[in-house]
């Protein structure tokens, strides 16, 4: 058994509906198959569009997106000569709730869940008539109708795996014998029955939550890329294709924007060692990047660089936080209090300074924060160094190789880059260094021609 989803990047007209249905057809002839799919491309910043415009009483936006959607969507509808009763449903939904939300001039974050799910119901809907036409018996789910359970957390919600578990395989596993379930993906619904969605890539974590609930040999995540790649294609000309990678390797790769990955997509997949499989669905007969728990050294210490811009460093001094219990608690509790990501950490031998990494966006709201609430004796000095990049030699097979972080530091210096901040995880599959933002392309190519990635 398997689980397919296509992404929004392979739906964005009627003829690609035509390609899926088509190709489904013929693949669930000797295999049976769950079916996940995501919007239609760019529909989903459109909803969410919708309900800003909705909360800020703005009736003539409201009125151009709107239609803008529902005449995209029933244009496709037309095309494929299909009734769409969930498609014009799912519209009705849509208009309902932007009305309520233009009365009361205000979207709260489950009302925008609500909205931004409606996005996979209605190209989940196209899908499931247009392959029953086709011959191939399907039927349509929601997430939460599919049995994915998560908590309240609006926009970024935490599936409840074990409930999950249960609540698909009682629903999903009956139907697989004679019938092709389509599921909406991105969406779940909470204890309370309230619709959440799992935030950015959110249908390749419903495509992975079904596959590890039940039991797929693989999970075919379909898009427009041939799978994970050694370097971004756009800086590194001979950026070549990775073939295979351990679920620990991906998951950092994710933190670099790599394929727009949920950086969450994996965990399931981990606990059941369900493989997935990234794949390019306008060229089949690639095979794609093969995610498992397998960790294949291959004679390649450094199997991918990732970049990551817009990044700036918070560096917090002073000589009381020497020998002092609980100053990097305070510093930490106090980011985590105000909802400030922390993407890496570097502290001095000495202990007395730690440096922090944020996105841009939060940077000066939390130097302020720690202005106001930690200068004085202990913390004497509070500095921020903006315009910067991550860049991260990723692998497995730096796992107790003497003389990689020399390596990767010769290369950057000798293209005359600066290192501002180092750190490297215990588990050794990740090397992380900040440039300035001007230098992170050069550094990236710089590592990448150091252990020859671009040779296969």
């Amino acid at each position: 058994m398997l689980v397919m989803k296509f992404g929004g990047s392979i739906l964005e007209k009627s003829g690609d509906f035509i390609e899926v249905a088509d190709y489904l057809k013929v693949a669930t002839r000797d295999e049976r198959v769950v079916t996940v799919v995501s919007a239609m491309k760019g529909v989903t910043d459109d909803l969410l569009k919708l309900g800003d415009l909705a909360a800020s009483s703005n009736e003539e936006g409201v009125s151009q997106v709107l239609d803008a959607i529902r005449e995209r969507h029933l244009r496709v509808c037309e095309e494929l000569d299909l009734e769409c009763r969930i498609v014009k449903e799912e519209l009705e939904k849509l208009e309902r709730v932007v009305l309520g939300i233009a009365y009361i001039g205000e979207i709260t974050p489950r009302l925008r869940d609500l909205i931004a799910s409606l996005g996979e119901n209605l190209s989940g809907g196209i899908l499931t008539e247009l392959l029953n036409k086709r011959g191939v018996r399907s039927r349509f789910f929601t997430g939460g109708e599919a049995g994915i359970v998560t908590d309240d957390s609006y926009g970024e919600a935490n599936p409840l795996i074990k409930a999950t578990r249960v609540y698909v395989r009682s629903r999903i596993l009956p139907l697989l014998e004679d019938t092709v379930p389509v599921v909406a993906g991105f969406s779940g619904i909470s204890q309370e029955g309230r619709v959440t969605t799992l935030g950015r890539g959110g249908s390749d974590l419903t495509a992975v939550l079904l596959g590890s609930s039940l039991g797929s040999r693989e999970v075919w995540l379909w898009t427009d890329v041939d799978g994970l790649l050694t370097a971004d294609p756009k800086i590194v000309k001979d950026a070549r294709l990775i073939k295979q990678i351990s679920y620990k390797e991906a998951i950092e790769l994710t933190h670099f924007g790599a394929k727009k990955m949920h950086p969450r997509f994996l965990e399931p997949a981990m606990m059941t060692s369900t493989p997935v499989r990234i794949r390019n669905f306008r060229n089949r007969e690639c095979r794609g990047t093969l995610i498992s728990s397998r960790e294949i050294i291959s004679g390649k210490i450094v199997k991918a660089v990732g970049l990551r811009k817009g990044v700036s460093i918070l560096t917090v001094r002073g000589a009381g936080m020497v020998g002092r219990p609980g100053t990097a608690a305070k510093l930490f509790s106090l980011l985590g209090e105000n909802s400030l990501n922390v993407l890496m950490i570097s502290q001095s031998i000495s202990e007395s300074d730690i440096s922090v990494v944020l996105d841009d966006g939060q940077a000066e709201s939390a130097k302020g924060i720690v202005e106001a609430r930690l200068l004085g004796p202990i913390f004497r000095e509070v500095l921020l160094d903006r315009n910067c990049a991550v860049v991260a030699a990723i692998g497995s097979g730096m796992r107790g190789t003497p003389g990689v972080a020399a390596r990767v530091f010769k290369a950057v210096s000798s293209k005359g880059v600066n290192v501002k901040m180092i750190a490297q995880g215990s588990s050794e599959v990740n090397i992380s260094f900040v440039v300035s933002e001007d230098d992170g392309e050069e550094a990236v190519r710089a590592v990448h021609e150091e252990f020859d990635l671009g040779r296969g």
